[in-house]
């Protein structure tokens, strides 16, 4: 008996903490979100992304020149879609398991920008172990993303650390 109500108490945490599951029953819904379409070179657009090790911080990578301007424009617009910030005060979406079709293609774009990475570029054969954006046994996992946090900034808002 206490087990259940513990695992009640948790489920109304976690439902307090991060909001209703991401796991919708209404899959009509999903299938009508609009799709992003990524790759990584666009017509009349090469793009030439690149890593950058932030060493402060262990494991953390940035890579520039992802997405082009109009991939961002899509990506925005097909986060705008989907109605999670339709409050002044929401600024921030968290989503665990099921996640939009879009975060699928910006995760699969991710692995092949990450497989096509040249060791050469990261240095010797010990430093590339180190400095690889991800490890081998992630980039095997699939979804390689389960989990997605969005935030909104408003113009002159920084992004805290």
């Amino acid at each position: 008996m206490d087990d259940h109500n513990n695992n009640k108490n948790k489920k109304a945490l976690f439902k307090e903490v991060f909001g209703d599951s991401s796991d919708s029953e209404d899959n009509e819904q999903q299938t009508q979100q609009p799709q992003l379409e990524l790759e990584l070179e666009e017509e009349g657009h090469h793009q030439n992304p690149s890593w950058e090790q932030i060493k402060e911080i262990k494991g953390l990578w940035l890579c520039r020149d992802f997405l082009s301007p109009p991939q961002q424009s899509s990506l925005v617009s097909a986060i705008l879609n989907e109605g999670w910030f339709t409050e002044p005060s929401h600024n921030q979406a968290m989503r665990f398991g099921d996640l939009p079709a879009w975060s699928s293609e910006i995760s699969n774009s991710i692995r092949e920008l990450v497989l096509l990475c040249d060791p050469v570029d990261l240095g010797t054969y010990d430093e590339a172990k180190e400095a690889c954006p991800f490890p081998s046994d992630l980039l095997r996992r699939e979804p390689l993303f389960d989990q997605l946090i969005v935030n909104v900034y408003q113009p002159g808002d920084q992004c805290t650390y």
